[in-house]
């Protein structure tokens, strides 16, 4: 009698542990469905576009395994303390439920480009910061310029003309350097 016992307190074990593993099971399957985040595909081709125009590759400290919003691109680290990764950026990825990125920073610094930024920046909508000081950019902001609604800084030494009217539409701009006539022309 005393085995039946015993063997009853073994089934009823067995099954609370079933129970507990079929519903934990959707939580189980969730969590390893769930991907990390992707960059922005049309932002990813633009920054690509830009870099081989640049002749420059994406930084290995953000860019692991291909996907640009990775490594320091993704934290919080910021990239004052990196000054030797050129380029740099930085992303956000809180969009889509966490796994959507956008590129809100792009950094180049020193190097000796020439003529006038890509249009393709234009395409970076959610870009918020924007450092190419001492790049040797020269010449006009791109008319693309004026889908980067989320744009606060953007510095150069080399911008040049009259300041484009959509500028005014830029809610969120409160730095821009570059060398700007006193009056326009």
């Amino acid at each position: 009698m005393r085995s039946s016992g015993i063997s009853v307190i073994v089934v009823v074990r067995h099954l609370a542990w079933l129970v507990l593993i079929l519903c934990s099971w959707p939580r189980v399957a969730a969590a390893q469905a769930q991907q990390a985040p992707k960059t922005d595909p049309v932002e990813a081709a633009a920054l690509n576009t830009i870099l081989g125009r640049w002749g420059k590759k994406a930084s290995w400290e953000w860019n692991i395994s291909g996907e640009l919003c990775s490594g320091f691109a993704s934290t919080e680290i910021d990239w004052d303390y990196y000054p030797t990764i050129n380029p740099f950026i930085k992303c956000d990825c809180s969009f889509s439920n966490n796994t959507l990125c956008h590129i809100t920073k792009l950094g180049i610094n020193l190097n000796n480009f020439t003529g006038v930024l890509p249009e393709e920046l234009g395409n970076m909508t959610k870009l918020q910061q924007l450092y190419v000081a001492s790049s040797g950019f020269s010449g006009r902001f791109p008319s693309t310029f004026s889908k980067l609604r989320n744009l606060k800084r953007a510095s150069d030494n080399g911008f040049i003309g009259k300041i484009p009217h959509y500028f005014g539409s830029m809610t969120n701009l409160e730095d821009i350097t570059g060398i700007f006539p006193s009056s326009a022309t």
